[in-house]
């Protein structure tokens, strides 16, 4: 594997921390992986620039930080860095790719993102395999520009995943998983081969020009854009009772695409249709396994909810908020999402 000018830049999470005898702490731990990455980098005669963006549990993580990110990436890459590497907390991770591939997925330049579910010193340490993974892939000649991001699967192979495809982990996985689990390849256990996988993701081909992104414009835009979740007795209104008009609500659908439809006192039913002044995204109809919306949903949908397909709901949150940011309005932003729109069917 051999690699020249990449740039590694960590932001904290569970791959710059330390285990503690009752907690994992973030605070102490990013010496420890500067200090790894560079024997890493030595033993495997790697030429790296390492740089901190900051020192973060991803949980903690707002879109103000996605900024201070993003305006890093932009600074390495005015200076010539075209590979790079980010380490990240996993919690969050999906959100960050999101902004990243929204921001500079068009662009000459391949960023990594990669991180672990332990810590380095944990003796069933993911540390080492993950950044070896991640700076095989952006050294990688079969994989072309983007953001991706990298991590060992189940079956302990370094997985490369398309960022607008990665879903957010949920309680007790260890790997990132794809959309419809359709990852771009796999390397071998060695890192020395690539297996690309004969498919190309259907992702948004919405961006954001880094450049736009206004810190004023996306704090204003961060209380406007929210996401709940959908539950058996789902309260929705008051959820909404405090959301000014105009706010958007991305609504997370159970897996089927469905969510609660009964017109029931204070469910989400009698929040779409007591506040049209809001505007009410649902995500995601999973296209491929559920080609039509269930009766439920279409409910919904007449009500005055907007229905996506295959868009997840943390990367509709992540456009909007930082479209916001960039000066954009929200119709302009649901123009772009409209190839993207179920259509109700008369």
């Amino acid at each position: 594997m051999t690699s020249n000018a990449i740039t590694l830049i960590t932001t904290g999470g569970t791959i710059g921390s330390t285990s503690e005898e009752d907690s994992v702490n973030v605070s102490r731990g990013e010496q420890l992986l500067q200090q790894h990455i560079s024997e890493l980098c030595e033993r495997n005669q790697l030429a790296i620039k390492t740089r901190a963006a900051f020192n973060k549990n991803s949980e903690d993580l707002a879109p103000a930080d996605w900024l201070t990110l993003i305006n890093v990436i932009a600074d390495e890459i005015a200076q010539g860095s075209d590979r790079i590497i980010i380490t990240h907390g996993t919690d969050t991770m999906a959100f960050s790719a999101a902004a990243l591939a929204l921001c500079f997925g068009q662009q000459a330049v391949k960023i990594v993102l990669t991180g672990s579910c332990f810590t380095l010193e944990h003796p069933e340490s993911d540390v080492s395999a993950n950044l070896l993974g991640a700076l095989a892939t952006a050294a990688e000649n079969n994989i072309a520009n983007g953001v991706y991001v990298s991590f060992l699967n189940e079956e302990k192979q370094v997985q490369v995943i398309d960022a607008l495809t990665v879903k957010p982990m949920i309680f007790d996985e260890l790997s990132f998983q794809a959309q419809f689990r359709e990852s771009l390849g796999v390397f071998n256990q060695t890192l020395t081969d690539f297996t690309a996988h004969s498919y190309k993701p259907k992702t948004l081909s919405a961006s954001i020009n880094p450049a736009d992104i206004r810190l004023d414009l996306l704090t204003k835009a961060e209380p406007s854009v929210v996401q709940i979740s959908c539950y058996p007795g789902m309260s929705a209104v008051p959820l909404c009772a405090a959301l000014a008009k105009g706010c958007c609500v991305i609504v997370n659908l159970y897996h089927s695409g469905t969510g609660p439809s009964t017109l029931e006192k204070n469910g989400l039913l009698e929040a779409i249709r007591s506040r049209p002044d809001l505007t009410f995204l649902l995500a995601a109809l999973p296209s491929r396994h559920i080609p039509k919306p269930y009766q439920a949903t279409m409910t919904l949908m007449k009500a005055g909810a907007r229905l996506y397909q295959d868009i997840q709901p943390h990367i509709l949150y992540t456009l909007i908020t930082l479209g916001l940011a960039s000066g954009r309005d929200l119709d302009d932003l649901l123009s772009e999402l409209a190839p993207y729109q179920q259509p109700i069917s008369t």
